[in-house]
């Protein structure tokens, strides 16, 4: 029987130290038998913890393969994304008060939650043998030790055959672009939900015909707080919330629009862009290391400052009123280049070389 940690973590200041200071246990059951390594494939707290002890309790060497980083190693960086939430929490208030408290909260928590991560997943993380990172931008905004420590995949990622040939009939199909621009990520304020809503205000004040598109599915605990904060901005009849819909119209939608509107805090390449240049989409967001290293210089792409609203809403009118020449995707690996890198990596943790 193995035993691990797992965090509870809640939503107030009192409860913050019980959970942080004496973790849950809960119990993982392993079959007997002979293993010539662990390897964990996600940066869940759950997954690296449990992969570390079944490493230790075994005696076998263990690789684990993260995605996103698991913390951040500027503070920059953590900030730009608490004052995201922030926003959200100012627009969505009933009252000052209501506000005034949530900000008091959330500047005594969340500073002390993301140093608690950062110290519980360095010192387990130093454990494994291999640490691979689907992208650079992981181990680069881990900052530290760990962007020479961790292998870049540079990047983990590509398209799959049958989207390529849907994007390329798609884009073929489209003969005009249509008056509305598109919400990149999935509806979350990590993903610069809230500063897309701000922004499209400001350019609606020039363009006011223009819409604003939002895919993906929004719970009603989501929809209702975000409907009102379209109200209170004044935009709530030019926002679109289509919710889930099949890929391939996500695809259309993506392909008629005139603009990706995508100022992501979170990402580690994004396939939302990826996937509007090979539409043929422009798109412009925020220059955090995941954008622009895979895509900084691209044709089409435009990157500005986290939270500069100014530039964002300039460049966005810019695009819409004059076009670009050209759009052109990044050059990436094929899943077959990607499969036979990490096939040697477990290799290489098995042999100990």
């Amino acid at each position: 029987m193995i035993y691990r940690l797992r965090g509870v973590f809640r939503s107030r200041i009192f409860d913050l130290l019980v959970p942080l200071l004496t973790p849950m246990i809960s119990r993982v059951h392993v079959s007997s038998g002979n293993y010539n390594a662990v390897i964990v494939l996600h940066e869940g707290w759950d997954a690296v913890y449990t992969g570390y002890n079944l490493a230790e309790y075994f005696n076998t060497p263990s690789m684990v393969l993260l995605h996103n980083p698991p913390f951040y190693g500027s503070k920059e960086r953590f900030f730009n994304i608490l004052k995201a939430l922030l926003l959200w929490r100012k627009l969505i208030s009933s009252s000052p008060i209501e506000e005034a408290l949530f900000e008091v909260e959330a500047l005594t928590r969340e500073p002390l939650m993301e140093y608690m991560r950062k110290h519980r997943y360095s010192e387990v993380l130093r454990k494994y043998r291999l640490i691979i990172g689907v992208t650079k931008a992981t181990s680069i905004e881990m900052g530290g030790e760990w962007v020479n420590r961790v292998i870049s995949l540079d990047p983990g990622v590509s398209l799959d055959l049958e989207d390529l040939l849907l994007m390329k009939q798609v884009k073929e199909a489209i003969k005009s672009k249509e008056n509305y621009i598109v919400f990149g990520g999935r509806p979350a304020v990590t993903k610069g939900l809230v500063e897309a809503l701000v922004v499209f205000k400001q350019i609606s004040k020039r363009l006011s015909e223009l819409k604003l598109v939002i895919t993906g599915k929004v719970t009603n605990t989501l929809l209702l707080p975000l409907r009102k904060v379209c109200r209170k901005l004044g935009i709530e009849d030019k926002v679109i919330f289509t919710g889930f819909i099949p890929r391939m119209n996500r695809f259309e939608i993506v392909g008629k629009a005139k603009l990706m509107l995508y100022p992501s805090h979170e990402d580690a390449f994004s396939y939302a862009v990826l996937e509007s240049t090979h539409l043929g989409t422009p798109v412009i967001g925020y220059k955090i290391p995941a954008l622009e290293i895979y895509y900084g210089d691209l044709p089409g792409v435009e990157l500005v400052e986290e939270w500069d609203l100014e530039a964002l809403t300039k460049r966005a009118i810019d695009i819409l009123e004059k076009g670009v020449d050209v759009v052109e995707p990044p050059m990436v690996k094929s899943w077959e280049e990607i499969m036979a890198e990490e096939v040697k990596l477990v290799y290489k943790l098995i042999e100990g070389a």
